[in-house]
């Protein structure tokens, strides 16, 4: 295999985050390696599975220190082709966006990532954006309190889009063809 390919998904190891909104990336590779049959081996500071497009990522190092966990991988394994899955609080549950390069938008993984390893890969970010509640109810002042939160039963947090869509980008679809299958979704978010 010429190209590489390492799949992360950003959230924290610790049990207490397990089903929470800012683990949203661990749901996503989790679903991927399981579609996959890809195991997950914890080697230092990361679950690292090896599958046929290269690896899938789990970082062990809270979010804020994930581009150490990234760039350990990509120069360990030579890649430079890297795509990174993670919660969005700007973007309404049941969508993603797909996009390629920029700001980490104020989110403490991808500003690691940014600073560590560089801008240059790809993000696919998951809605959580908390709604106003039927019963007239406001979103949640704290957002840190509400990205630690257990999800809720009923959310659509999208996890099978953010897989459908890294999957097509990994078997070589385009980043234009990407997006506009899952893009085009969010134009009210």
């Amino acid at each position: 295999m010429k190209n590489k390919v390492l799949v992360v998904g950003l959230g924290n190891p610790e049990g207490k985050y397990f089903q929470t909104y800012h683990n949203v990336g661990f749901l996503c590779v989790d679903k991927l390696a399981a579609e996959l049959g890809a195991e997950f081996k914890k080697k230092g500071n990361q679950l690292l599975a090896k599958c046929d497009f290269g690896f899938i990522l789990k970082p062990l190092t809270y979010m804020n220190l994930s581009g150490q966990a990234v760039q350990a991988v990509t120069r360990k394994h030579a890649i430079t082709n890297v795509i990174v899955i993670v919660d969005d609080l700007y973007i309404d549950k049941g969508n993603i966006r797909v996009s390629f390069g920029g700001s980490g938008g104020g989110h403490n993984g991808l500003r690691s990532i940014n600073e560590i390893f560089g801008k240059d890969y790809t993000k696919i970010r998951v809605g959580i954006k908390p709604a106003a509640s039927p019963q007239g109810e406001k979103a949640p002042n704290n957002m840190a309190d509400y990205v630690l939160s257990k999800i809720q039963k009923d959310d659509n947090l999208a996890i099978d889009k953010a897989v459908e869509a890294a999957l097509m980008l990994v078997r070589g679809e385009s980043l234009a063809k990407v997006q506009g299958v899952f893009n085009a979704t969010n134009l009210h978010s």
